[in-house]
């Protein structure tokens, strides 16, 4: 009997020395014994709350990496709208530029100045279209550019 009392308070003294990397169940082939002192000193119950509030952590962090994936994603594509409807824009442009020069050419006929002006105004719009890769502020400088030389063509237009 004093060998069994001996025993077993043996057996609850090394429970008491236990820690967390004997309690992992993933280390292989745990004792009966150190499983018992592992539920007893709660170190299973600690495993699992710190490996529930890492995940949680997780879960928000993941949540904040969708959610700037989306708003990206968003953004990408009213950009890719913007850049479409900036092509369509910049091609409806260009179409009307051609039409103009073509009915100018046809009515400036015969007059030198005109004729010159109506040259000079095709060649900022070829130059222009040769440069597409213009910053934003650029291209809204030739812009207003063409648009004075249009407007100093048409007071020609007009006097003559």
């Amino acid at each position: 009997m004093r060998y069994l009392l001996l025993a077993v308070s043996a057996l609850l003294l090394s429970g008491c020395a236990t820690d967390a990397r004997d309690c992992d169940p993933t280390t292989g082939d745990v004792s009966i014994v150190t499983k018992f002192n592992c539920n007893y000193s709660g170190t299973w119950d600690k495993r699992v709350d710190d490996k529930q509030s890492t995940l949680a952590h997780e879960q928000v962090l993941n949540a904040e990496f969708k959610a700037v994936n989306e708003a990206i994603e968003k953004e990408k594509m009213q950009s890719n709208a913007s850049v479409a409807s900036k092509r369509q824009s910049q091609q409806a442009l260009q179409n009307s530029l051609n039409k103009l020069v073509a009915q100018l050419k046809t009515k400036t006929a015969g007059r030198a100045g005109a004729q010159k002006q109506v040259a000079d105004l095709e060649k900022s719009i070829k130059e222009a279209q040769n440069r597409p890769s213009d910053s934003e502020m650029q291209k809204q400088m030739e812009l207003q550019k063409l648009q004075g030389q249009l407007t100093e063509l048409q007071a020609t237009l007009a006097t003559q």
